[in-house]
């Protein structure tokens, strides 16, 4: 019997990702007194290792006939934001991981070489009824921090999620939070970051939103 699984957030070949968010694959000296790489060739071998520990982890859990739904960037070109080196084609990682995956588009997925599925998705969890999207969806909060044709769009995907759907499944936000409610729903956060660097699957997710509905 095959099993469905939720990731996002892998960023794939980005070392820079690991700095920012504190990845276990940062070691003492890698950074100089700034913050920043103390060579590229660091920043290289920070990355290689930080893919292979994602893959490692996906495999572990997931199998071949298993459903795999990224909610968003799962990988960057290498040369991106000073990582010198690392090129491994995104289409190539997603060779080496165990199911079949389904890309929701990041904002990092644009032209990464791994053509994204669709941008926003519905499914069943159970007797839930959920969204996927990358970003979390935006409340009045932010009126006057966005274009006013952005946040209209965005006010109207709220809106439709509120009448259509019980909880949001997103990623983007890393190490933020892990659950938030925002724009009147509960949101999962996927990401890597504070799941453990692995995908969760649907008895997981199910288990995270019995604690936040109580």
């Amino acid at each position: 019997m095959s099993n469905r699984y939720w990731t996002s957030d892998n960023h794939f070949n980005h070392a820079n990702i690991a700095r920012y968010y504190n990845r276990p694959q940062i070691k003492p000296g890698d950074l100089d007194e700034q913050g920043n790489w103390s060579s590229a060739e660091i920043a290289t071998l920070r990355a290689e290792q930080m893919n292979a520990m994602l893959i490692r982890n996906a495999n572990g859990r997931v199998k071949m006939d298993d459903r795999v739904i990224c909610v968003g960037d799962f990988a960057c070109k290498g040369g991106e934001k000073g990582v010198k080196g690392l090129h491994i084609p995104a289409a190539e990682i997603l060779k080496s991981l165990n199911g079949k995956w389904t890309i929701v588009e990041g904002n990092h997925d644009d032209n990464n070489g791994v053509k994204a599925d669709c941008e926003f998705m519905t499914a069943s969890l159970g007797k839930l009824r959920i969204a996927v999207r990358h970003r979390p969806l935006m409340d009045e909060g932010m009126k006057g921090k966005m274009h006013p044709k952005a946040y209209d769009i965005e006010m109207d995907t709220s809106e439709y999620c509120r009448r259509t759907v019980d909880v949001v499944i997103c990623g983007h936000v890393h190490n933020a939070w892990h659950t938030k409610k925002i724009a009147g729903l509960w949101h999962v956060n996927v990401g890597v970051d504070v799941n453990r660097y692995m995908p969760i699957n649907d008895m997981e997710l199910l288990n995270i939103i019995g604690k936040i509905e109580k």
